[in-house]
């Protein structure tokens, strides 16, 4: 295995504002915009020194469309991202995390009558594991070794399985970042995320695949969804 590569980043580094969790919610034309500002004004500043963790480790890598060997693991990713990696020589195979402490923090009203709170920390958790994916992406592209990426493609995005992101942590230590798989497929902490960026000469990087990815209810979306 590659070497393995760990970060830890203060809340705060990430530079959320309100104004871009306001834009996670799933009520854009919110007549109540000032409340749910302050609150997620209020939300952050709880949590802005806790901590967020994303590692990754850098792999051989081919391609034989719709299928992708990384070391010696194939994974079935299909056509649509098989476009993305054309000509890949290896991929960064990654996750995004938090800390048990800010774990606490985002499900701490979980469990009781405080829905908005619970609702607010929720999507925060959200932007949080967004803004993490883009420092690890800039961490990679601005590596003098690396050349040309694509974007981050995880378990579940454009066709790909969520089944294979076993697998995927399987190319990863055992217990890497303190992230748990259920009996579901499911990370544990909830607000984690798995995935690959390819590397190479002929890999292709679009600005977001938002737009004709068939994943509608996908927490990272960042435009809406174009039938066929």
């Amino acid at each position: 295995m590659s070497d393995i590569v760990k970060n830890k980043i203060k809340v705060h580094q990430l530079g959320i504002t309100p104004s871009e969790v306001i834009n996670y919610m799933s009520s854009r034309d919110m007549t109540n915009k000032e409340y749910f500002t302050l609150l997620a004004e209020n939300e952050l500043d709880k949590i802005k020194n806790e901590d967020v963790y994303f590692g990754y480790t850098v792999i051989p890598a081919s391609l034989d469309a719709p299928l992708l060997k990384i070391g010696k693991t194939i994974f079935n990713v299909g056509y649509d991202i098989s476009l993305m990696l054309k000509s890949v020589e290896r991929t960064a195979v990654f996750v995004c995390t938090v800390s048990p402490e800010l774990n606490r923090s985002l499900t701490q009203y979980s469990f009781s009558s405080n829905y908005m709170e619970s609702y607010m920390m929720d999507i925060i958790g959200t932007v949080i594991i967004e803004k993490t994916l883009e420092k690890l992406h800039d961490e990679i592209k601005n590596d003098p070794g690396s050349g040309k990426i694509t974007n981050t493609i995880s378990p579940g995005n454009c066709g790909w399985s969520v089944e294979e992101q076993r697998k995927l942590l399987d190319l990863l230590p055992e217990g890497f970042l303190n992230i748990k798989l259920n009996d579901y497929g499911m990370m544990d902490p909830v607000k984690s995320l798995s995935g690959i960026i390819g590397i190479g000469s002929g890999v292709i990087h679009k600005q977001t695949e938002c737009r004709y990815c068939k994943s509608r209810n996908c927490p990272y979306r960042k435009e809406e969804y174009i039938s066929a």
